[in-house]
């Protein structure tokens, strides 16, 4: 099975070798013996290339499961005597790696020196099993059940503005007010149409028109804090500039509730010491950033 998915992701017998340690003769003998098994052809092979054929792909997915399976039963049985070791592959959005991830990951490095992080931005959700994935930070309700999701934060979305912008406009003093003002609205890629601004049961805000657009959330809240206009941002991303005074809120009262930050892997890898260290270390970081954000916020709660 090693040898088979070595070949399958590497995409060459020469390489799966060099990989596995092993002669270029053996992996293709155990690779032969597979199909054998089997009855069936699991890659295709040219003179230039080595493919892998449908029923190769359904079963180069079942040995990841089966690897990551011997992985968490190996560690189990070491963990009672050693620290956390191995490579970590994490995926997570650019805006929460370069925001909130990166500026405390030394502090985690020097906990576990043992663990070493593969960090992988995406502003896609990958497949974790496929893709080779330990652990994801993802917002929202992950709904698969396959996928083992632990909430670590709760966001709300807030409006703000920068200090130049709002000594040069005005601040808004009522919704209404917000039709005087450059709003920033954002985009997805499934529509053109800027996301709707989310306001509390009963507020009835005036028709927005969005001077600015842009298609990535993290624009969003740098567009405000350079001084373009009003935007609608979640506290968690904006805390460090709203603590630095580069953004300010506005009216507080139109605070809503945002999607919960969780941190997602497989049955598997929850028996990963790495994978719960690192979990924890998470929970403990949007613990912080949420009280940050809350302290800057002049808001209660966590």
């Amino acid at each position: 099975m090693r040898a088979f998915a070595s070949v399958a992701e590497l995409g060459s017998f020469t390489r799966a070798a060099d990989a596995l340690g092993l002669s270029r003769a053996m992996v293709s003998t155990h690779v032969q013996r597979l199909e054998q098994r089997f009855g069936l052809r699991l890659l295709n092979r040219t003179t230039r290339k080595v493919a892998v054929t449908p029923a190769g792909s359904d079963y180069l997915e079942h040995c990841r499961r089966v690897f990551a399976e011997l992985d968490a039963a190996e560690e189990t049985l070491r963990q009672s005597k050693e620290r956390p070791t191995g490579r970590l592959r994490v995926d997570v959005a650019g805006s929460f790696a370069r925001h909130l991830l990166l500026p405390a990951l030394p502090t985690f490095l020097a906990r576990y020196p043992g663990i070493e992080v593969e960090l992988r931005v995406n502003e896609r959700v990958v497949d974790l099993v496929k893709e080779g994935v330990d652990l994801a930070v993802r917002g929202g309700v992950v709904e698969d059940p396959q996928l083992v999701a632990r909430p670590i934060a709760r966001s709300r979305w807030i409006l703000c503005a920068s200090p130049a912008y709002l000594a040069q406009r005005g601040r808004p003093q009522s919704v209404a007010d917000l039709g005087q003002h450059i709003l920033i609205g954002s985009t997805t890629a499934e529509s053109v149409q800027p996301r709707p601004w989310l306001f509390p049961d009963g507020v009835v805000p005036p028709r927005l028109a969005f001077g600015v657009t842009v298609n990535e959330t993290e624009a969003v809240m740098l567009a405000a804090a350079s001084g373009v206009g009003i935007a609608q941002t979640l506290d968690l991303m904006a805390s460090r500039a709203l603590m630095d005074g580069r953004l300010q809120m506005v009216l507080v009262e139109c605070t809503v509730p945002g999607p919960p930050i969780s941190v997602v892997h497989t049955r598997a890898a929850e028996r990963l010491a790495r994978v719960r260290v690192f979990s924890e270390f998470l929970r403990g970081l949007m613990g912080e950033v949420a009280r940050n954000a809350r302290a800057a916020t002049g808001q209660k709660g966590v």
